[in-house]
């Protein structure tokens, strides 16, 4: 036998050869498998939770940013309009000697004693009132049996066939006239309360009755 076989060879002592100790072997390769597996776990982890980060940040955000917008305040003034108001006033002119209102032609006034005519009335029938109504004692008016009267200038003798121009000429006024002055007739000029001449033409006294023709002047400025 060789010398190198001398020194390799398993001693003789009729005991079965020792196999080699694996166990540090088996277990090194356990803990390295076990850190391969957790590094690899951890790599996961990490490479999935920069996935989803990135991911979430591509994401447009789901709620609107609260935006307050105060619009401003607009004060709007109205523009002043002017109105131009004229008022006209239309002045008619009354022509000298025109007639208000007068009795139509044979149909005289009668009044009976306390009964009077309103010189100014544009009726018919001169709105003739009894000495009861408190408008009786402002017109011409058949007082008492003997007295004729009137609330105007009183009453001037003229003719019966004078006009405006006479009448407003006449100055000789008497306050009343005595019914003895008119038996037989006669004319007269008058005014009324307001200030309008008129013509009076009485007829002769019948039947304690007063009846005359009247005539009624329109005023001019």
């Amino acid at each position: 036998m060789s010398d190198t076989e001398t020194m390799w060879a398993p001693p003789d002592d009729g005991r079965p050869p020792q196999r080699p100790d694996r166990k540090p072997m088996i277990a090194f390769l356990i803990v390295l498998v076990i850190t391969l597996l957790a590094a690899a776990a951890m790599g996961g982890y990490l490479l999935g939770l920069r996935t989803a980060q990135s991911e979430q940040a591509a994401l447009p955000s789901s709620i609107a940013p609260t935006t307050t917008s105060s619009a401003p305040a607009t004060t709007t003034t109205a523009p002043t309009t002017t109105t131009d108001t004229t008022t006209t006033t239309t002045t008619m002119t009354v022509a000298v000697g025109t007639v208000r209102n007068a009795t139509p032609a044979g149909s005289p006034v009668v009044l009976n004693v306390g009964y009077g005519v309103n010189l100014d009335s544009t009726q018919p029938n001169w709105d003739v009132v009894p000495s009861s109504d408190p408008t009786y004692f402002t017109d011409l008016r058949f007082d008492t049996q003997d007295t004729v009267t009137s609330s105007g200038r009183g009453f001037a003798q003229t003719q019966p066939s004078s006009g405006y121009a006479d009448c407003a000429a006449a100055t000789a006024y008497t306050p009343l006239l005595d019914i003895n002055q008119i038996l037989a007739g006669g004319a007269y000029c008058t005014t009324s309360p307001q200030g309008r001449f008129a013509l009076v033409v009485f007829h002769p006294a019948v039947g304690g009755q007063l009846t005359f023709d009247l005539t009624v002047w329109e005023k001019t400025p």
